[in-house]
């Protein structure tokens, strides 16, 4: 059974400590694609929310002081109970204290994948690396920049833009699917972070298999949002979209992805 399936069926508790920005956007599209989704950023919540829960987001596009030592207390219980932990480093070359609180949860050793995009991943890995608000740079090399992440971080890396890059488990495949209207709406990437999380959900390795199949899905469901009337223009496309997740199947994903392994 696919995990898609698997997903639709069982309707897996994922629990996200997002932005501000992108709760309403984030928690509807993983209702729609058959997910339970709890916005707790309350980490006395941390340990019953364990139980239950398939997996755990981190997004750190509205961080805080406040919000970091939360997030890290959250984050460790969570990985103390072996729920998968995904860091979305937003803007992570923006600022000191994004780039702090992401260098101190990597050392600390509970983040499972990381989803950035080039810029992001470039700056975790690399300490004269800033940027400008949250867009990538995109003259960057991501199958490098991938790679070397990666190597040096020794976790599963999802590097996204125009094409995306996976690197896990030593291998790496690039994937050529996915609407530009996706970059027309607010927090495209964010929920892209919390669909990677349920697929991930209750699994107790990492493959590349489930990573592609989470973002071959999701790439493929905005395609087919942007090929509905009207869907050039963003609301209606955002609107598309959520639909879409909730009726992709697994032949479209089959039929239509588009993936290359890179040696």
């Amino acid at each position: 059974m696919s995990k898609l399936k698997q997903i639709r069926e069982n309707s897996p508790l994922i629990v996200c400590y997002t932005n501000d920005v992108v709760k309403n956007f984030t928690a509807n599209g993983l209702i729609s694609l058959g997910v339970s989704p709890a916005m707790s950023e309350e980490p006395d919540e941390a340990e019953e929310f364990s139980k239950a829960a398939g997996a755990f987001l981190i997004n750190i596009g509205t961080i805080t002081t406040n919000k970091a030592y939360d997030m890290k207390e959250y984050a460790a219980i969570m990985h103390e109970h072996g729920v998968p932990v995904i860091l979305d480093p937003v803007a992570v070359g923006a600022s000191l204290l994004r780039k702090t609180f992401c260098t101190t949860l990597l050392n600390d050793e509970v983040v499972d994948v990381i989803r950035g995009n080039a810029s992001e991943i470039l700056a975790l890995i690399e300490e004269d690396t800033t940027m400008k608000g949250t867009d990538s740079d995109g003259s960057l090399d991501a199958v490098k920049i991938a790679k070397k992440a990666h190597q040096q971080l020794n976790l599963p890396i999802i590097l996204t833009g125009k094409v995306d890059v996976i690197a896990c488990n030593n291998k790496i495949i690039e994937l050529h699917n996915g609407s530009e209207m996706l970059t027309k709406v607010t927090g495209g990437g964010c929920l892209l972070g919390a669909v990677v999380a349920a697929f991930l959900s209750n699994e107790k390795s990492i493959k590349i298999e489930l990573l592609e199949e989470a973002l071959s899905t999701y790439n493929i469901a905005s395609e087919l949002a942007s090929q509905q009337p009207g869907a050039h223009l963003p609301g209606t496309f955002q609107i598309a979209f959520i639909d879409q997740l909730n009726i992709i199947t697994d032949e479209q994903v089959a039929e239509k992805k588009n993936v290359k392994e890179v040696k």
